[in-house]
């Protein structure tokens, strides 16, 4: 063994005893087996607070709005921050991208399938995110209901987030570089359209 290799054997070996000669010493807590600092102890709320009624544990009020009206809910944001248009924002600001007949029909369509796809997949994440609920709140789920349930879930929210960018998707297909340009700005993702 080389003078380097046991020189650093050395001081691995030696870490452990340098470490315990530095702590410091460790509190023995009283007899009555209290907490010394039991007084100063605060435990924070939990972030769940409040939602013990909730109709679905794990969905909140406004993911429950968003799921039943199909609307985006940020699914779609890789497009949307990538010059990937949103039917529904490109349509509220028709006048102001110069949109055609044709092309307002094209988006008209593009959105309409997705929102009727989304309200579909909304639901039925609704209803299993209940079933969900549902066996925890009544002690019957298993790890074979909790698999299965969980990979359907899983399952939906990515198919509802596919719904979403591929609208998207289609979306940037019927317009002009131009127009995505315009949205863009529009939009506040250019540094120019920015206060």
């Amino acid at each position: 063994m080389t003078f380097r290799a046991r020189v650093t054997l050395a001081l691995f070996l030696a870490a452990p005893f340098a470490a315990a000669q530095t702590a410091p010493p460790v509190e023995t807590p009283p007899s009555s087996g209290e907490c010394p600092h039991a007084a100063t102890h605060q435990h924070a709320a939990s972030p769940y607070a409040g939602q013990e009624g909730s109709e679905i544990k794990a969905v909140s009020a406004d993911e429950m709005k968003a799921l039943r009206e199909g609307t985006g809910m940020g699914l779609a944001k890789p497009a949307e921050l990538n010059h990937y248009p949103g039917p529904r924002h490109v349509l509220d600001m028709k006048e102001e991208i110069g949109l055609s007949e044709a092309q307002t029909a094209r988006l008209q369509a593009i959105f309409d399938r997705m929102h009727s796809t989304a309200v579909v997949l909304g639901g039925q994440i609704i209803a299993k995110e209940k079933a969900l609920d549902d066996g925890f709140a009544s002690g019957t789920i298993d790890k074979s209901s909790l698999a299965d349930l969980t990979t359907r879930i899983g399952a939906l929210q990515a198919a509802l987030r596919a719904v979403h960018l591929s609208a998207h998707l289609e979306a940037k297909d019927v317009l002009t570089p131009e127009q995505v340009a315009k949205y863009d700005s529009l939009r506040g993702y250019t540094p120019s359209s920015r206060p």
